[in-house]
């Protein structure tokens, strides 16, 4: 039986697209019966300054929900978290990916203010992959 791409994978709004002057803590997303994970952000106008973003993840904390979430390692990510940075200078209309290849069952994406930003148009999503069960729909 042939599944096109999908029914293969499941997608989830990590960070509400919005105009950000300030860290945002993203949504919690259980990656559970999936083996893999990209992270998208997607850039409108940018207003001033750098944002930077970090990815953390927990284990379940058995009652379905995440225990404490700490900042996911480099050897569990597909690129880095630079790679996801949106400078205001250059980065209007960007769309930037890193994968997340971790063992845990939660994930968040934080975005995070390294040079004071303002006004700031983005929004995230992530998109769970290489599911245990086909289809995912």
């Amino acid at each position: 039986m042939e599944y096109d791409l999908t029914t293969q994978v499941k997608e989830f709004t990590a960070i509400e697209p919005a105009v950000y002057a300030a860290i945002n803590v993203g949504s919690e997303i259980s990656t559970k019966g999936f083996e893999s994970a990209v992270v998208i952000v997607n850039a409108g106008v940018l207003g001033t300054g750098t944002a930077d973003f970090q990815l953390d993840e927990a284990d379940d904390d058995g009652s379905g929900s995440p225990d404490t979430f700490s900042a996911v390692a480099d050897a569990d990510l597909i690129g880095v978290e630079l790679d996801l940075r949106l400078l205001a200078a250059t980065d209007d209309g960007a769309t930037k990916r890193m994968g997340y290849i971790g063992k845990k069952e939660w994930i968040r994406l934080s975005s995070i203010e390294t040079v004071g930003f303002t006004s700031m148009i983005f929004g995230a999503v992530i998109v769970l992959g290489n599911p245990k069960r086909v289809p995912t729909t």
